[in-house]
C-alpha cells in the first residue's frame, strides 16, 4: 500500500500568489506611510518655528529691541507696516537670509554680528540640531565644512528651504502679513505678535497648489500648505 507524502515547500504558483498579495498590500500602505512622514515633518517644522519666535522674544526681553539689522527692514515708500524679515529671499519674499539673524541669536561673531555687535552678552537664544544631507541641507542648521559655504548658519526646514522670520519694528505689537500672504490683509487679519515665522512647506513656495501667495485655500477647510508660528 502506497502512502502519500506531505510537501512542506511552496509550489511556484503559491509563491507567486504570496508575492502578489504582498505587493498589493505594500501599494495600499505606501500612501499612508508617505502621509505619516509628511505629517511628522509638518509637526517638526511647527515646533522649530515656534522655538524661533520665542528665541526672538527672549532677545527682545534682554535688549529691549530686536537686532537693528538695516538690510532686513521693510523700507517701502510710505509704509505703515514696520518689520524686518529674514529667510528665503526669492520664494519667501524676505529681505535677507536667515543666517544674519541666527548668527546673532546663537552668539556667533560673523557677518553682521562681527565682534558680537548685536549680542554683546553672547547669549545663545536658540539651539537646533545640525542639518542633514550635504547636497540639500534640511531640518537644522547648516553648520560644518561639508555644506555649501554660502549657506553657513542658515536654519533649514524639513524640506530644504529657509525658515522665514518676521519681526515688527514700529512698536504696535502686530504685523500685517499682506506682503507675504495676500489673503492676510486688513485690520482683522493682522498677526498680533511681535515675532512670527513660517515654513513654506513641501513645495517651498508661499501658499499651495492653486492658491499661490495665500495662506488658505479659498472656500476650503483643508489645512494650509505652509506651517506658521501664530496658529
Amino acid at each position: 500500500m502506497k502512502t502519500s507524502r506531505l510537501h512542506s515547500a511552496f509550489t511556484l504558483i503559491e509563491l507567486i500568489a504570496v508575492i502578489t498579495i504582498i505587493s498589493i498590500l505594500m501599494a495600499l500602505l505606501l500612501p499612508y506611510i508617505a502621509g505619516a512622514k509628511e505629517s511628522a515633518r509638518r509637526t517638526e517644522a511647527g515646533v522649530a518655528i515656534r522655538d524661533v519666535a520665542n528665541a526672538c522674544r527672549s532677545y527682545y526681553t534682554d535688549y529691549s529691541k530686536f537686532p537693528p539689522v538695516d538690510a532686513a527692514k521693510n523700507t517701502a515708500a510710505a509704509t505703515t507696516n514696520g518689520y524686518m524679515s529674514f529667510g528665503d529671499k526669492t520664494n519667501g519674499k524676505c529681505k535677507v537670509e536667515n543666517n544674519v539673524l541666527f548668527d546673532i541669536l546663537r552668539g556667533i561673531s560673523r557677518g553682521d554680528n562681527v565682534d558680537h555687535i548685536y549680542n554683546k552678552r553672547q547669549q545663545k537664544y536658540i539651539s537646533q540640531k545640525k542639518a542633514v544631507d550635504k547636497k540639500l541641507p534640511r531640518n537644522g542648521f547648516v553648520d560644518g565644512s561639508e555644506f555649501p559655504a554660502a549657506q553657513a548658519g542658515q536654519l533649514m526646514d524639513p524640506w530644504g528651504a529657509q525658515y522665514c522670520i518676521i519681526l515688527e519694528t514700529d512698536g504696535n505689537e502686530e504685523i500685517d502679513m499682506s506682503d507675504f500672504f495676500t489673503d492676510l490683509t486688513g485690520a482683522s487679519n493682522v498677526v498680533r505678535h511681535t515675532a512670527v515665522g513660517f515654513s513654506m512647506g513641501k513645495d517651498s513656495k508661499i501658499g499651495g497648489k492653486d492658491y499661490e501667495n495665500k495662506l488658505r485655500k479659498p472656500n476650503s477647510t483643508e489645512a494650509h500648505d505652509d506651517v506658521v508660528s501664530w496658529e
